[in-house]
């Protein structure tokens, strides 16, 4: 009976950990998204514009954003749900980064800023029509705002007082089909 008793002391512990684990890797309410977004840095009259394209799937396990430049894609940095990587396309090489515990894109989860009273609730925001929850965090002087959706983020402001950086979605796809190999190393590149 004491075995009996221990025995499924262990089964609810490993059944706990397992539930506990399986509520860690759904970053996102969605299934899959393909996200563009826009980002202008300004520094006094200097302006700079770039483009980048998130892709996810598995509910954020596997990420990938895709950063542009004049000449088209100029890198990747992808999840594959357990590894982090950098791709250089110039070079045809790909950096591994270390261990993905949270993808590559910010999670906006205003319960996980709440509790470290560093974050102020602000009024919702409307960002490619969805009803985002909003808040804003300020760090010694450098206010940055953030707006999400089911916890995917899709606009984050940064006012430092010498430098302003925006960025926003400008298109989402929801629940879309995302081409598997933006989650692998490309063919012919070095892994380094």
């Amino acid at each position: 009976m004491k075995k009996l008793i221990v025995y499924v002391g262990i089964m609810l512990i490993v059944v706990g950990f397992s539930v506990l684990q399986a509520q860690q890797v759904k970053k996102y309410q969605i299934q899959s998204g393909i996200i563009t977004f826009e980002t202008d840095l300004k520094m006094g009259n200097f302006v700079m514009k770039t483009k980048a394209v998130v892709y996810f799937d598995d509910f954020g396990m596997k990420e990938c954003r895709d950063t542009y430049d004049d000449n088209g894609i100029k890198e990747s940095f992808f999840s594959d749900g357990k590894d982090l990587y950098l791709v250089m396309y110039a070079e045809k090489a790909v950096y591994k980064r270390g261990t993905a515990f949270r993808g590559t894109e910010y999670k906006f989860d205003w319960n996980e800023i709440a509790p470290s009273g560093k974050g102020k609730k602000l009024p919702n925001m409307t960002v490619l029509g969805k009803n985002c929850e909003a808040f804003e965090m300020n760090d010694k002087g450098n206010i940055s705002t953030f707006a999400g959706w089911n916890n995917v983020c899709l606009y984050m402001a940064t006012k430092q007082p010498s430098m302003t950086v925006v960025s926003k979605a400008v298109k989402f796809e929801e629940n879309v089909k995302v081409p598997a190999e933006k989650f692998k190393i490309p063919a012919g590149f070095a892994l380094k």
